[in-house]
């Protein structure tokens, strides 16, 4: 079951990655962004968050153990 207060600090998490790439000065890449996203959402944040019964983000993740994503698993940024 999904864990509405673990949801509400994933959507801030984004927001926040968001809200940081969005100065010109920030140095982040639109790539590096997207990059960011896909590894919270698809990482052990998304996990806890939405509970036993999350089955991965990526359509062809035939085996529901989340290992398609097309990009590489990478380590997620320690929360501030």
């Amino acid at each position: 079951m999904a864990d509405a207060l673990k949801m509400k600090q994933l959507i801030w998490d984004c927001q926040k990655d968001v809200a940081e790439y969005l100065p010109d000065e920030s140095g982040t890449s639109e790539h590096e962004l997207v990059q960011t996203l896909i590894a919270r959402l698809d990482g052990s944040q998304a996990r806890e968050a939405l509970g036993d019964d999350w089955q991965g983000w990526w359509p062809d993740d035939d085996d529901g153990d989340g290992d398609d994503s097309p990009l590489p698993q990478q380590p997620l940024p320690e929360p501030a």
